[in-house]
């Protein structure tokens, strides 16, 4: 189950079996220790108005789900969307379920009943909350790609970083394109992208802070092949290979993923192709943010 829902099938479906969770656990909270109030054995078909808790509930986290799919049209920033998602979540449920209380209970509105009703949101639904980043925690660590799981490996075992893999700025690769006179030498960890187009291949360049474009007759497979085993230059898209070091941030979903690279001024978006998703994304848990 993922913690973010993005726009599509599957997180659709995701959507129902959350709202699904999550009711079930505010009955079964309601149902077996009648919290706040709810073991007044005087309250008449008490049972039976503790299930409308359920039924809103889950109402209102199908609207939530909604505005959540609704927003990752937008362009919004991954750290104020980690404050409004979960605002829209506990706002939407305290709602519903103060407006059912005041309707089949109590029978008045007042604020202070509304601001208690985003507590009680808080207490119920931090242990599904809880419950469901271990387990999207638990399936990074055991899903990974056998291509990133290698490089994770190679971490541990010899206690480096990623960023030590790379060879130095000072240290020159010469890259060597179909006629053997036709040679480019650059940093490995300069290399901010490489397109190919036709039958020869493009490297953007970092260096100086300066980004500079440099034609190669060759192809991207060729090239890579020419790459350090080690190398976090990986292909992203049958015309694209990215240098996974220097991405800021990943936008999109699988069905048009962009790596965005932010360098001295200058953004520069990189498609990813479906093929490459989940490789792509994986990868970049484990790389350093660039600085």
């Amino acid at each position: 189950m993922n913690l973010w829902l993005k726009d599509d099938l599957t997180s659709r479906k995701i959507m129902i079996q959350r709202a699904v969770l999550f009711s079930t656990v505010t009955l079964f909270v309601l149902f077996v220790f009648q919290p706040f109030g709810t073991n007044n054995h005087a309250i008449p078909y008490k049972f039976l108005r503790l299930s409308g808790y359920g039924l809103v509930t889950f109402c209102a986290l199908l609207l939530s789900g909604a505005l959540e799919i609704v927003s990752t049209r937008l362009k919004i920033n991954n750290k104020f969307r980690l404050i409004v998602i979960p605002c829209i979540y506990i706002g939407t449920v305290s709602v519903f379920n103060h407006s059912y209380f005041v309707v089949a209970i109590f029978g008045n509105w007042y604020w202070q009943n509304q601001f208690l009703f985003v507590l009680y949101t808080l207490a119920i639904g931090i242990f599904p909350i809880i419950f469901i980043y271990l387990i999207n925690h638990h399936a990074r660590k055991t899903t990974l790609v056998p291509q990133v799981i290698e490089v994770e490996n190679t971490i541990n075992n010899n206690k480096e970083t990623l960023a030590n893999i790379e060879p130095k700025p000072s240290q020159l690769l010469t890259l060597t394109g179909e006629n053997k006179g036709d040679k480019i030498q650059v940093a490995l960890s300069q290399i901010l992208y490489i397109k190919s187009a036709d039958n020869y291949c493009e490297l953007a360049v970092f260096n100086d802070k300066i980004i500079s474009h440099q034609l190669l007759r060759s192809s991207l497979t060729s090239i890579l092949k020419q790459l350090p085993k080690k190398s976090l230059v990986l292909r992203c898209h049958r015309s694209y290979a990215v240098n996974l070091a220097l991405v800021e941030t990943s936008s999109g979903n699988a069905g048009g993923l962009k790596l965005v690279m932010n360098t001295v001024g200058v953004t520069v978006n990189v498609p990813v192709s479906r093929t490459y998703v989940g490789t792509i994304k994986q990868a970049l848990l484990l790389v350093p943010k660039a600085c």
